[in-house]
């Protein structure tokens, strides 16, 4: 992430218009995952790792850091937290990124971004 912030203090436009598009590709994977196991949330993100990578402008060191955090990103408001059900999904999010076959990478990035968005609130 700290590569993240340097490059958008260097002014880096392409790493917001990646964040963006991420946020479209999670809308997608988390669309009715409230009413999925975590085992099957799991498996749509073990398909998705290599897509994020090529978002993110075929980098995959950047989108297996973007991945995570523009998944957690997508359910929490800094304005009100989470809103309604977000919470828990966060949660399964995070469960879901420990139980898939997302590389090492992926999976450390989940857990320090479930963490700065208090996912654990919700175990």
């Amino acid at each position: 992430m700290r590569s993240i912030i340097e490059e958008l203090t260097k002014g880096n436009a392409d790493i917001v218009g990646y964040f963006v598009a991420c946020r479209e590709r999670w809308d997608g994977i988390l669309k009715n995952a409230h009413s999925v196991s975590v085992e099957e949330l799991a498996e749509r993100l073990s398909k998705e790792q290599f897509y994020f990578e090529n978002i993110c402008g075929n980098d995959r060191a950047l989108g297996k850091v973007i991945m995570p955090w523009s998944g957690f990103a997508t359910l929490y408001s800094c304005q009100v937290g989470y809103r309604f059900d977000d919470g828990p999904l966060a949660y399964k999010l995070s469960q879901a990124f420990a139980a898939s076959t997302c590389s090492g990478e992926v999976k450390f990035e989940a857990k320090k971004a479930a963490d700065v968005y208090f996912v654990s609130d919700f175990a």
